[in-house]
């Protein structure tokens, strides 16, 4: 069991969007925060410390981790980046921020991995867990790296994690897809203080979605974590319409895209030198 009034949390990437919404939705009942970034975080609560770091480099990472009971790990370079960013930060980078974890003895793993570790999957098939990841690019393929190493941590060195199949975070849904894939800064929060909070999780993997009428999961492992997310995108329609998105099409089963993945599962890879 993880601690909420004793142990400290570890909270890489906490200058980033998800990293933010984290700390407004976990510091008033995890009392021992540390924050970590490449920039800064400001307006720091009394119950946050933050450190300044570079997860390439690895003295720095197996700083972070001392005294840390658990990490939530938000760190990565995005869909966008290169081949030689991609491995330098969501996979070098991701081993040494797993390594130095386990040499520190720290205890759960929260990871953000993304639903572009099944975005193959057509998005007539609802998905889950359970079935083999299908990547849809080259930033999938990491995500599911991340996953397996956590599974040989679990197996090797009973550290107990999360992998949280990511969806689309925003304020609010930005497009079809998203009716489907939204995932709110609540609910994220809350998700993860499901994974912190659970007793043993055991090596879990979770899709990352709010709670929307249109979702294309199931059995997304919920119930098992004890998440009840609250928002919903279908909130949003009358808005997104008022935009010229066509979200009348959902209703008839036309999607924007054939893939869970939407544009990344048909988007050219950058040229690999």
């Amino acid at each position: 069991m993880i601690d909420p009034e004793t142990d400290r949390v570890l909270i890489t990437g906490a200058a980033g969007a998800i990293g933010t919404a984290l700390r407004a939705g976990l510091r008033s009942r995890w009392r021992r925060l540390r924050l970590s970034d490449i920039r800064p975080v400001p307006e720091l609560a009394s119950n946050e410390e933050f450190v300044l770091a570079d997860i390439a480099d690895r003295a720095a990472v197996e700083h972070l981790m001392r005294d840390v009971r658990a990490l939530v790990h938000m760190t990565g370079v995005g869909g966008q980046g290169t081949l030689e960013d991609l491995f330098h930060v969501n996979a070098r980078g991701l081993f040494d921020v797993f390594e130095a974890a386990r040499l520190a003895g720290v205890e759960r793993i929260v990871y953000a991995s993304s639903n572009h570790a099944f975005g193959c999957y057509p998005i007539s098939e609802k998905v889950s867990p359970a079935l083999p990841p299908r990547p849809d690019s080259l930033y999938g393929v990491f995500k599911v790296w991340g996953e397996t190493m956590l599974r040989h941590y679990y197996d090797r060195y009973a550290i107990r994690s999360v992998s949280l199949r990511i969806g689309t975070f925003r304020q609010e849904p930005i497009d079809q897809r998203s009716l489907a894939t939204w995932l709110s800064p609540a609910d994220v929060a809350h998700l993860v203080d499901c994974c912190l909070s659970h007793p043993d999780p055991g090596c879990l993997v979770v899709n990352g979605y709010s709670n929307n009428t249109r979702l294309k999961t199931f059995d997304p492992n919920w119930a098992t974590l004890g998440y009840q997310p609250k928002d919903n995108a279908e909130t949003f329609r009358d808005a997104l319409r008022a935009k010229g998105i066509d979200v009348d099409a959902a209703d008839r089963g036309e999607w924007e895209w054939p893939e869970h993945g939407g544009s990344f599962a048909r988007s050219p890879e950058r040229p690999v030198r």
